[in-house]
């Protein structure tokens, strides 16, 4: 399956859409993205990930995931999970990174936002 990946600054912050599969094919799309993202954001800004769309995310896209928000919280800012699907939260759970990022059910209702 595809993922599709696009990116809108939404006020003091920029929210960043993905849907379909991220996997060791697929997760370079995102790190681009991301990556593209809180480079070009003003130092301390948040980035928020909308995962509603993910149906699956792999060790490939966690490591994605981990490595944004490093680049993030070293600018200052944070990268922030919003709806992922059970699946996603399954692995998010099992792995303990459900304690390391934050996570929120909409994107629109997250914390500053």
């Amino acid at each position: 399956m595809e993922l599709k990946v696009s990116s809108r600054s939404h006020g003091d912050h920029a929210i960043v859409t993905a849907s379909g599969e991220i996997d060791l094919y697929t997760a370079p799309r995102l790190h681009s993205e991301l990556a593209a993202v809180i480079a070009s954001s003003a130092p301390g800004s948040r980035v928020i990930v909308d995962m509603s769309g993910v149906e699956f995310c792999d060790s490939t896209g966690m490591n994605v995931l981990l490595t944004c928000l490093r680049q993030a919280r070293e600018r200052g800012g944070e990268l922030e999970l919003a709806a992922p699907r059970l699946a996603v939260r399954k692995i998010l759970q099992v792995t303990g990174l459900d304690s390391v990022f934050t996570i929120g059910q909409d994107p629109a209702v997250l914390p500053g936002t």
